[in-house]
């Protein structure tokens, strides 16, 4: 499985009463944010990858740090907060956990206000080293 489904599976398995998840990507085809348009559903877009030169030995070998970012996204009625926001958050941040062979494992979660909605995107990074 990729870490796009991974991550999908782990959230509907941890999913407190009040969110929702979604197997669609959080984009519409013009740009426009689904997660925005709804509320209290959890929408996991595609990972990205990069790959930064780690060393080169002079066999032509070497090694590489491949970081990938899957981004997750939440919106919710800024006014009226569900009880278990914290907690669902909270919830998303340890599935940086969840892949094995990862030399780090982070989460990074921004939030903003974008009119009456409280936008919310946990950014879950995971490091390994390749080596060639």
């Amino acid at each position: 499985m990729s870490i796009r489904e991974d991550l999908i599976t782990y959230i509907k398995k941890n999913l407190t009463k009040d969110f929702k998840s979604t197997t669609e990507l959080p984009w519409q085809k013009d740009g426009q944010a689904l997660y925005l348009k709804n509320f209290k559903f959890i929408y996991v877009d595609r990972p990205q990858t990069t790959q930064e030169p780690l060393f080169d030995t002079l066999d032509g070998g070497g090694a590489v740090l491949e970081t990938t970012i899957t981004s997750v996204y939440i919106a919710t009625d800024a006014k009226n907060l569900p009880k278990t926001y914290a907690e669902q958050v909270q919830l998303i941040k340890q599935a940086r956990l969840i892949e094995e062979g990862v030399s780090q494992k982070t989460t990074l979660v921004e939030t903003e206000f974008k009119g009456d909605a409280l936008s919310t995107k946990i950014e879950v990074s995971q490091v390994r080293t390749i080596i060639n």
